[in-house]
C-alpha cells in the first residue's frame, strides 16, 4: 500500500471525527425534541433521522451521508469502522474522488481494514471492543 493510501484514509479519520465532534452537540438537542427532520448547520441543509443514541445525516446538495453515536467523552471520539468506511464510500460516490483508492470495492475495504489497523499500530487511533478512540488532541 502506498504512503498516499494512508495519508488519505488518515485525513478521512479526521474529516469524520470532526464532523462528529463539530456537530454532536447541536444534533443531540435537535434529537430530542424530534426523530427526524431538516436542520441547517453551517449553511448547509440535511435531512436528520435519529435511533437511540445515533444520528444518520444526509446532505441535501451532495448526497455525503455520516452516520454517528453522540460522544459523550471530552478527551476522545468515539466510532465504529463500519460507520467510518461508509462515510469515506459516500465521499467518493457524492464527489467522484476516487484518487488514491481501488476502483473496485472489496479491494477498497481490505485497503481500509490495512489503514485502519495500521493507524492503531502507531498510536494515532486505540481499538476499545468494537469500537474506535481518537483523541480530540490528533483532530485538527
Amino acid at each position: 500500500m502506498d504512503k498516499n493510501t494512508e495519508n488519505r484514509y488518515f485525513d478521512y479519520v479526521l474529516a469524520y471525527t470532526n464532523t462528529v465532534l463539530e456537530l454532536s452537540d447541536e444534533l443531540k438537542e435537535k434529537c430530542k425534541k424530534s426523530r427526524w427532520g431538516d436542520i441547517t448547520i453551517n449553511k448547509k441543509k440535511y435531512v436528520f433521522f435519529a435511533l437511540n443514541n445515533w444520528v444518520t445525516l444526509l446532505n441535501k446538495k451532495t448526497d455525503l451521508e455520516i452516520t454517528f453515536s453522540f460522544n459523550d467523552r471530552e478527551d476522545f471520539i468515539y466510532f465504529e469502522k463500519h460507520n467510518l468506511h461508509s462515510f469515506i464510500e459516500s465521499d467518493l460516490n457524492a464527489s467522484g474522488l476516487w484518487k488514491n483508492f481501488s476502483t473496485n470495492k472489496w479491494v477498497r475495504a481490505s485497503d481500509y481494514d490495512y489503514c485502519l489497523e495500521k493507524l492503531c499500530l502507531s498510536w494515532k487511533i486505540l481499538k476499545e471492543g468494537n469500537w474506535y478512540l481518537i483523541s480530540v488532541n490528533e483532530l485538527y
